[in-house]
């Protein structure tokens, strides 16, 4: 499993530093990543955007938001 190391820590005898990716057994990785020493590396790879088949259209004129209506029924003062 490859993690990215985010604390100092010694592995097998070795010292590894913060900030480096290392290839562990899966057992010391998930020890490493549940102490908070490590962080499971995800690989990310280029997204390749694709330029769209027709130019998007233009926005269509917004119409005007309808007016709000005020109270049509008078209280009568009884509940």
């Amino acid at each position: 499993m490859k993690v990215e190391i985010t604390r100092n820590v010694m592995i097998n005898g070795e010292p590894v530093e913060a900030g480096s990716f290392v290839e562990l057994e899966q057992n010391i990785a998930t020890f490493l990543v549940g102490s908070g020493k490590a962080k499971v590396f995800t690989d990310l790879e280029p997204v390749v955007e694709t330029a769209p088949s027709c130019p998007p259209k233009a926005p269509s004129r917004a119409s005007k938001p309808s007016a709000r209506r005020g109270r049509t029924k008078q209280p009568t003062g009884e509940d």
